[in-house]
């Protein structure tokens, strides 16, 4: 629960009023004090944005905190300062617990945290302190539908930083927090606070998702216009150039193919920033089919697959070009590869024989099953998490 008084935030230009609150946090075990600031328009739904001060991670950006959360509520967010007072836990990968808990107290059914303001579930943002916003920025189109993502990154950053890219599980909101809270994943928002930039993007397949991944190659073309997207921005954000792919379920065998493609003049479209590179430098992905020509022959999808693209045995190539191991040669990226032994046989399959297809060409990647029982969720292992932010530092910074 929370508890509310009125206060005022001097801040630049213009003072705010703010409610005072507390809050449990997961990772250090105590309150943490916090300020609401609400933006004088208050419709029914407000994007948000949980703000994370005096952390015990390095600040990287140098714009202080005042201008950027005034920008933010005159923007239209309804914004939660928290303050960590330096507490030792506020750190990485430490705090992805309270990303987590901050999202299941804010978004879930039984919300305890902000629950008397409104809250928009679905544009649902947390930065560490520093951090600036950008949303819906555009990077492709598929007929009316607009395709964007939402761009957190550290202001004025004293030196130029990488940037982690995931590609969503959700189809209809790219921020969901349903789908995020499903999925347990924190994997981005815990990659402002390790120290990189980050940019949650649409799916490239339209809603609702029926499992297949169509029409290819356009929606690789179209995830390759938004790695160009977000390297055209690096002198505007403070960005270094060096992106990182994420995915997870759907997600997963986009980010694999961004891995495995760098420099496939072919497989690019002429979408926006055609002249820009749409190299990533490594990925992370996790279970999922990556051979759509070796799959299990229990699959459940197998039905479905030979109803969209015909019998695969008259249609092998159009069966291939959905799978990221089509696209395999010895010139792709690092990948880390994590599942968990409670994954659905199919998706862990198809995650061991694409690790034997990367040995067999001798690509560097990391191969991780976790004995923990969580299925079809990302892990929240502390040693894990780091782990995974290592490996983005040690192939982008």
């Amino acid at each position: 629960m929370t508890t509310r008084l009125i206060v005022l935030l001097a801040l630049s230009t213009p003072s705010l009023a703010a409610d005072a609150i507390t809050w449990r946090s997961a990772a250090t075990g105590g309150d943490v004090r916090g300020q609401v600031h609400t933006p004088q328009d208050s419709p029914a739904k407000l994007p948000t944005v949980v703000y994370l001060t005096n952390l015990s991670v390095p600040r990287i950006a140098t714009e202080p905190s005042d201008a950027i959360v005034a920008d933010l509520v005159a923007s239209g967010h309804l914004v939660l300062v928290l303050d960590y007072a330096k507490h030792a836990s506020a750190s990485s990968p430490a705090l992805n617990a309270d990303l987590l808990k901050l999202r299941e107290d804010i978004a879930s059914k039984a919300k305890s945290l902000l629950a008397e303001y409104p809250a928009d579930p679905d544009r649902l943002f947390i930065l560490p302190e520093g951090f600036r916003l950008r949303r819906d920025v555009e990077f492709a189109r598929d007929g009316k539908r607009v395709l964007a993502m939402d761009v957190a990154y550290p202001s004025k950053p004293a030196k130029p930083v990488p940037l982690l890219m995931e590609i969503t599980c959700d189809n209809v909101n790219r921020m969901g927090s349903g789908s995020l809270l499903f999925c347990r994943d924190t994997l981005l928002e815990g990659g402002a606070i390790a120290g990189f930039a980050v940019a949650m993007v649409d799916h490239p397949v339209a809603p609702p998702y029926k499992g297949i991944d169509d029409p290819m190659p356009q929606c690789l073309h179209r995830m390759k216009a938004a790695v160009r997207t977000l390297r055209a921005m690096s002198d505007e954000i403070g960005t270094s150039g060096k992106v990182g792919a994420i995915g997870f379920s759907r997600g997963g065998p986009f980010a694999a193919m961004l891995a495995l493609t760098n420099g496939r003049a072919d497989l690019e479209d002429d979408g926006a920033h055609r002249g820009v590179s749409s190299a990533v430098q490594a990925a992370l992905i996790h279970g999922n089919r990556y051979d759509y020509l070796n799959l299990r022959p229990d699959d459940p999808m197998l039905a479905r697959f030979e109803k969209a693209w015909g019998p695969r045995n008259a249609n092998e190539r159009r069966w291939a070009e959905h799978g990221a191991a089509h696209y395999l040669t010895r010139d792709a990226a690092p990948m880390f590869l994590n599942t968990s032994d409670a994954e659905s046989a199919e998706y862990r399959d198809g995650l061991a024989k694409f690790d034997a297809r990367l040995t067999e060409l001798s690509v560097e990647h990391v191969y991780q099953v976790d004995a923990d029982g969580r299925g079809h969720r990302v892990t929240t292992d502390s040693k894990t998490l780091a782990n995974v932010y290592e490996f983005f530092g040690k192939h982008l910074k």
